[in-house]
């Protein structure tokens, strides 16, 4: 069965909120304060113009092959060949981050000395959903977008009524910008399933909509870690919302963590599927694909757990590879469309990639790496 609008959307808002809104918007506290609402302002209004071109896209090159696809369009099959690997090489950095969140997040609840036994159920779930038709997860995803936009728009209401006040804080902008870019990652995920909707149109219908409501929702979340003083350091970072919780109902650890665990589940479930979607683009078969991706991200997550190398270095080093992405893409869509949010895509990309700086050395190494190793045809 093919995608309809509302599942479209639904998965859009489960993918961008996913492990992001457990950890993100403390994070982007920690880091400017309550400035940190006006730089997720910006953030938003940045991606608009990629988030048109990758719909537009969509519709013209509806692909397993995604982001590549556009590119091989635009630019020839030795550079599409090359952003296929690139994006196949965010399965040891990016994933991890999601699988770690989700299980800390249970951990947190029912006992930390089963951290690794949360690790093994989150990536058994994945495998088992990957296994299933992309349509079921996407109606359980309708019912999980509902549930947590409910929640935030609950922590939200009552921090209104709080009393609170605006202090000074440090404010770090390129440290701030370059995390918060990780929350809107997931667009490219979504361009790897475009052919799989009803209405062709409706990709990039969902994927501008999607956008609009993420955007609102983790500025409404960062508002209320704010007021509640929810941030700080890593462990207040990654129970942010439980803190928050707490304050609004009983039994609000327990109650978040299974919320938490299952968003970031059907989260990185969207990335599982496009990964393994490309895979079958080099001809590898669908279920080998998938065992071999689901082995990565979980021996990842593992060493992470065994030897406690921060989560945000993942991050840094993920956030290049899709900020590289969404460049090639831009430049793709000013090639082919030759329109001027084409071109707005690609300055936006250009000012992104400014500010990360050297943190998008992996990237850039790993794209050459590639690029060469296609041979001409």
């Amino acid at each position: 069965m093919k995608l309809s609008l509302t599942q479209g959307i639904a998965t859009i808002v489960i993918t961008l909120l996913g492990s992001g809104v457990f950890i993100v918007p403390a994070l982007s506290a920690t880091y400017s304060g309550w400035a940190a609402l006006v730089l997720w302002f910006v953030i938003a209004l940045m991606i608009l113009p990629v988030a048109f071109v990758f719909g537009k896209l969509g519709i013209m090159y509806p692909s397993a092959g995604g982001s590549a696809t556009f590119v091989k369009e635009a630019f020839g099959e030795k550079m599409g060949f090359a952003t296929k690997l690139l994006y196949l090489s965010i399965i040891p950095i990016g994933p991890p981050v999601v699988i770690i969140t989700a299980a800390s997040y249970l951990a947190s609840a029912f006992g930390s000395e089963y951290l690794i036994e949360f690790i093994f159920l989150a990536s058994g779930i994945i495998l088992i959903l990957n296994l299933m038709s992309l349509t079921v997860s996407s109606n359980i995803n309708i019912a999980v977008a509902v549930t947590i936009i409910t929640i935030i728009s609950t922590f939200f209401t009552v921090s209104l009524f709080q009393n609170f006040h605006i202090s000074a804080h440090e404010f770090h902008i390129i440290k701030t910008l370059g995390i918060i870019f990780w929350c809107f990652v997931g667009i490219e995920a979504m361009s790897h399933i475009s052919h799989e909707f009803k209405n062709e149109n409706d990709f990039f219908k969902a994927v501008v909509i999607g956008i609009i409501i993420v955007a609102f929702m983790y500025m409404a979340v960062t508002f209320s870690l704010l007021v509640f003083n929810a941030y700080g350091n890593e462990s207040k970072n990654l129970h942010s919302l439980v803190s928050v919780a707490s304050h609004i109902m009983p039994y609000a650890d327990k109650i978040m963590a299974v919320v938490a665990f299952i968003i970031c589940i059907m989260a990185l479930n969207l990335y599982v599927a496009s990964l393994t979607r490309l895979f079958t683009t080099l001809n590898i078969g669908f279920k080998k694909a998938l065992f071999v991706i689901m082995g990565i991200i979980l021996a990842v997550s593992v060493l992470k757990f065994m030897f406690n190398f921060k989560v945000d270095l993942l991050i840094t080093y993920s956030n290049g590879v899709f900020v590289l992405i969404y460049f090639l893409v831009s430049l793709s869509a000013l090639k082919i469309l030759k329109t001027k949010t084409a071109l707005l895509a690609v300055v936006t990309m250009g000012v992104i990639i400014a500010i990360l700086g050297f943190d998008m050395v992996y990237a850039l190494i790993m794209l050459g790496v590639f690029y060469m190793l296609k041979k001409e045809v």
